[in-house]
């Protein structure tokens, strides 16, 4: 098994549940002092990959910074679920009609996609190529620490469950430390799974990046 711990980013400006976070998110000031806190105890890892969003970006800086483990690398596949442009930073009362008969349909064809959002196949396709890729930096660097994000982590656990099925979903909370075995085993402990680093409930649920 790969020497790999993934993480969910931290706190970012603007979060709400429901929301769809732009890309250009950036972290709240509660989520960098939580972020700072967190460096204190990270496992022992050689190095840290991340998503070049910014709310993972400067997740891996600030835990970087503190904890002194380097920066290895931004890697672009890691980057959240690409939600269409026309729901992005807006509450879900305002979503579209037609988005909201999509994300109903959506578990039933992993090819279909709305406007300019990612499918979930292109999605998971995009997951198992940032396995493979962690998978070659873990045998050349060691462990391995993966900043993400919360639909794009749910895609590597190689489920046969949609992605997007809600009677499935799991809540990774902010900075929400797992395992590589964890999430690769194929299955979903939703009763196993480590919340070392989750600051509050509040912040944990309801949340689509």
């Amino acid at each position: 098994m790969a020497d790999i711990h993934f993480i969910r980013h931290a706190h970012y400006t603007g979060h709400r549940a429901g929301y769809h976070a732009p890309d250009d998110a950036e972290l709240s000031p509660e989520g960098r002092r939580a972020v700072i806190t967190a460096a204190g105890s990270l496992p022992a890892v050689a190095s840290i990959v991340t998503s070049p969003l910014p709310r993972a970006l400067q997740t891996a800086e600030l835990l970087a910074e503190h904890s002194g483990t380097p920066l290895l690398d931004v890697l672009p596949e890691l980057r959240e679920w690409r939600s269409p442009t026309a729901v992005q930073g807006i509450p879900p009362q305002a979503f579209p009609e037609d988005y909201a008969a999509w994300r109903v349909r959506r578990t039933l064809d992993q090819t279909s996609r709305y406007g300019d959002g990612e499918s979930e196949r292109e999605l998971t396709e995009r997951a198992a190529r940032a396995g493979e890729r962690l998978n070659a930096l873990a045998a050349g660097y060691g462990f391995v620490l993966v900043v993400s994000h919360k639909m794009f982590l749910r895609a590597l656990d190689h489920s046969e469950v949609s992605v997007f099925d809600p009677n499935h979903w799991d809540e990774w909370s902010f900075l929400e430390l797992r395992t590589a075995e964890e999430i690769w085993s194929g299955q979903r402990r939703r009763t196993t799974w480590r919340m070392t680093y989750a600051p509050s409930p509040r912040n944990s649920g309801g949340t689509r990046s």
